[in-house]
C-alpha cells in the first residue's frame, strides 16, 4: 500500500473539507461543519488504497496485510488531525481564554481516543469493501468483453 498517497489524500482533504464547508457557509448560510469532517479524508483515503491494492494485485488484502495498513495509516490520519488541530486551536482569537480556564485533561484525552479509534474502525472497513468493489467491478467488466 503506498502511504504516501495515503497521506497526500488525508492532508489535502483535512484542509480542503474545512474550506468548502465554510465557503459554504459563508456563500449560502448554511453550516454543515460537523465532527465528520475529522473523519472523512481517513475514510476517503482507506477507499482509494483499496482500489488501487485491488486494481494491482487482483486479491483482497490478507488479514496481516490490513492491520499493517490500519495501523500505520490511523498513525499517519491521527497525528496530521492533531496538528492542524493544534493549528487552528492556536491561531484562534481567543486563544488566551483558552489557556487561561482549560477544559478538562480527560474529556479532551477521551475525545482524542475516541476519534483515533473511529478512524482505525474506518481505516479497516472501508479499505476491504472498496477493494471487494473494486474486485466486483473489474470482474463485471471483464464479462462484458
Amino acid at each position: 500500500m503506498n502511504y504516501m498517497r495515503y497521506a497526500g489524500v488525508v492532508i489535502a482533504l483535512t484542509i480542503g473539507v474545512p474550506v468548502v464547508l465554510g465557503v459554504l457557509r459563508q456563500v449560502t448560510g448554511i453550516n454543515l461543519s460537523s465532527s465528520a469532517a475529522m473523519i472523512i479524508p481517513a475514510i476517503c483515503a482507506a477507499m482509494i488504497e483499496g482500489q488501487k491494492f485491488a486494481s494491482r494485485f487482483l486479491r483482497v488484502p490478507t488479514r496481516a496485510e490490513t492491520m499493517s495498513f490500519v495501523v500505520v495509516a490511523t498513525l499517519i490520519a491521527a497525528s496530521f488531525q492533531a496538528l492542524f488541530t493544534a493549528t487552528v486551536i492556536t491561531n484562534h482569537p481567543q486563544y488566551d481564554r483558552l489557556l487561561l480556564t482549560p477544559p478538562s485533561m480527560m474529556l479532551i484525552i477521551g475525545t482524542a481516543v475516541f476519534v483515533v479509534i473511529v478512524i482505525a474502525i474506518c481505516n479497516l472497513v472501508f479499505l476491504r469493501m472498496s477493494c471487494k468493489n473494486q474486485l466486483k467491478a473489474l470482474n463485471a467488466t471483464d464479462k462484458t468483453k
